[in-house]
């Protein structure tokens, strides 16, 4: 499944993968791409930041004042040329508006453990396919993640396998009740023979 987001000159594609999350970044400057293993993606502690350059919108407002002044009453300018003016106020406005919109952040930010976060932007390109990607991403590092740490080994040491165990209760895995089934087995050395847990 592929996510594919645009604002303005600023483009980004997330691609799962069976083991990891590829991500495509790129805008007028630069751009990379980078494989984030989902061991490393904690979906359970989503951060939601809206943030908006106050200084760039004050400007925006104050030019786009003027400029509206300056439409209605071109008898004001006469003597300095109204076209002029008004014009300069407009690509004034305009690009002031620009950049307070490249500026402005409304994103889902997900925890990583080796690579700080990973920037979604929120509702892009729209609520459901957006939903739908991170819904699907929480499904897909859950089933990578049981299946090949929560599937036990009777043949293997016990202590590397507990500490697997514990490890998906702590990153909300598997639950409580899961683990402690998976734990009594593992102590109890099983009653059949080959892996055992969660290996579909």
């Amino acid at each position: 499944m592929t996510l594919l987001q645009r604002k303005l000159f600023l483009r980004r594609e997330f691609t799962m993968n069976k083991k990891d999350l590829n991500i495509k970044s790129s805008d007028l400057t630069s751009s990379e791409e980078l494989n984030i293993p989902y061991e490393e993606i904690d979906t359970n502690k989503l951060i939601f930041q809206k943030k908006t350059d106050n200084i760039m919108l004050i400007i925006t407002l104050i030019f786009g004042g003027f400029f509206i002044i300056n439409l209605f009453n071109p008898e004001n300018y006469k003597g300095d040329g109204w076209f002029g003016v008004g014009l300069f106020l407009f690509m004034v406005t305009l690009f002031s508006a620009m950049i307070t919109y490249v500026k402005s952040k409304n994103l889902v930010l997900i925890p990583t453990l080796n690579n700080g976060y990973i920037e979604i932007l929120k509702a892009k390109p729209n609520q459901k396919q957006f939903d739908e990607f991170l819904s699907e991403l929480t499904s897909r590092i859950s089933k990578y993640l049981k299946s090949k740490y929560g599937t036990l080994d009777f043949d293997m040491p016990y202590e590397p396998q507990l500490m697997n165990l514990s490890w998906l209760k702590d990153r909300e895995i598997i639950t409580t009740d899961e683990f402690e089934n998976l734990k009594k087995e593992l102590i109890n050395n099983g009653k059949g023979k080959g892996p055992v847990g969660f290996n579909k």
